[in-house]
């Protein structure tokens, strides 16, 4: 605990669909994901937050919507953050992901 003072840091997000970029279906489920993420952050002592959202897009074969899944961490370096997401890509088997960095100002109380 800080006893209430602001620290400055960086937010990482990642954002990614379940469906898999080949048969374009939901072949991970929604605790599926949560028990490789978990794993992961485990084995790595990453703290992490989850939260699951439904969107749409367009791609190459016409428009599609799916359960997203929404990472946040802070307190991690950004070479670090970067290996996860792409892991997650890659487990996930889907075509793209989005991740986003910003500056936060925050505290554990």
């Amino acid at each position: 605990m800080n006893n209430g003072e602001f620290q400055k840091g960086l937010k990482y997000e990642v954002f990614i669909g379940l469906k898999d970029k080949d048969s374009y279906d939901e072949v991970l489920s929604i605790d599926g994901f949560r028990k490789i993420l978990s794993e992961i952050c485990t084995k790595k002592k990453i703290s992490f937050t989850l939260l699951t959202q439904f969107g749409g897009y367009p791609h190459n074969k016409g428009y599609t919507t799916e359960t997203s899944m929404k990472v946040i961490i802070i307190g991690i370096n950004e070479d670090e953050f970067l290996r996860l997401a792409l892991k997650l890509k890659e487990l996930i088997n889907t075509d793209t992901i989005l991740v986003t960095k910003t500056e936060i100002e925050y505290s554990f109380m």
